[in-house]
């Protein structure tokens, strides 16, 4: 069982998310920038800023004392900050790096840069430290639901680019504040079911319900777009 969750973490963690960036960027003429700036935005946005700043805050005495005493203003920060940064990141990013690139497809590859990036920083560098040392404690069944649910993300980031583009390209921010609308109460909701103890199946049947939404717009807004540009 132990073999079998680190196999299948690697394969939603690396070979998932590495396998379609690459084949996107060698098989898909164009698509190669959107993938890597979608992959830098998560780098520079969240494991070089937000992440660190969050490490610091966590050691102070006042936030520690707020965490403990403000639970829900506790989630709503969570959430909405990793809004803030990642939306706030990807508008940033298309809007001064992809001002030829406002076809659904672009958004579709920055989604999949964005969320393989975090797939492997999340899930993918723990699986192969598993399998190279298989003498570590693990919950196998933390690997696989950890595995679905770096799925269900992979269709969240995908749908939030999809919106953050037609922002930029539309010069509409309604769209954008679609994706920081939803991307704070998604994050707030999982802050809160682990603060109430729920379980990993109660969770992930959350993230999957919402991962099925967003994957319903993805397929409507690519049926109403068939490739052509944003406009």
């Amino acid at each position: 069982m132990k073999l079998v969750s680190i196999l299948c973490a690697l394969l939603v963690g690396i070979v998932l998310p590495v396998g379609a960036g690459i084949w996107l960027s060698v098989s898909k003429k164009g698509y190669m920038k959107p993938v890597l700036l979608g992959a830098a935005t998560f780098a520079v946005f969240q494991i070089f800023t937000r992440i660190p700043l969050l490490a610091v805050l966590q050691k102070t005495i006042w936030f520690m004392i707020f965490a403990q005493t403000q639970p829900l203003l506790l989630a709503l920060i969570a959430g909405a900050s990793a809004a803030l940064f990642e939306e706030g990141g990807r508008w940033l990013v298309m809007t001064l790096f992809m001002k030829n690139k406002r076809r659904l497809n672009d958004g579709l590859a920055f989604g999949v840069g964005h969320g393989g990036i975090e797939a492997v920083y999340v899930l993918g560098i723990g699986a192969v430290v598993l399998l190279l040392d298989q003498t570590l404690p693990f919950t196998p069944a933390n690997f696989l639901w950890g595995s679905f649910e770096r799925v269900c993300t992979m269709i969240l980031h995908i749908a939030w680019s999809v919106m953050v583009l037609k922002s930029v390209a539309l010069k509409k921010t309604l769209w954008l504040l679609l994706a920081f609308i939803l991307h704070t109460v998604i994050d707030m909701a999982a802050v809160l079911m682990s603060q109430a103890g729920a379980s990993a199946l109660v969770m992930e049947a959350v993230v999957g319900v919402f991962a099925l939404a967003h994957l319903a717009y993805i397929i409507v807004a690519f049926k109403k777009y068939k490739g052509a540009e944003i406009r």
